[in-house]
């Protein structure tokens, strides 16, 4: 996978993410307990993507998200 199917693949998780936790918790008054196993497995698949996405930065670049965020400051 090359760096901007990584991004594209990120987005999507973080949204699969988002809907999942959003199920979770509907609203400030209670927790969805059915929809536990499904936000932990789109956490984790986020996780996983991130993961993934930080290495191949790393593997091109030679520089870690942190210092990149850092430099991008600048």
């Amino acid at each position: 996978m090359d760096g901007r199917e990584l991004v594209a693949s990120v987005r999507e998780a973080a949204h699969r993410h988002g809907v999942a936790w959003a199920a979770l918790v509907p609203d400030t008054h209670g927790v969805n307990c059915q929809a536990e196993d499904a936000e932990e497995e789109a956490y984790a698949a986020l996780a996983h993507l991130r993961n993934a996405l930080c290495d191949h930065v790393y593997e091109t670049y030679g520089i870690t998200l942190g210092e990149l965020s850092r430099l991008a400051l600048y």
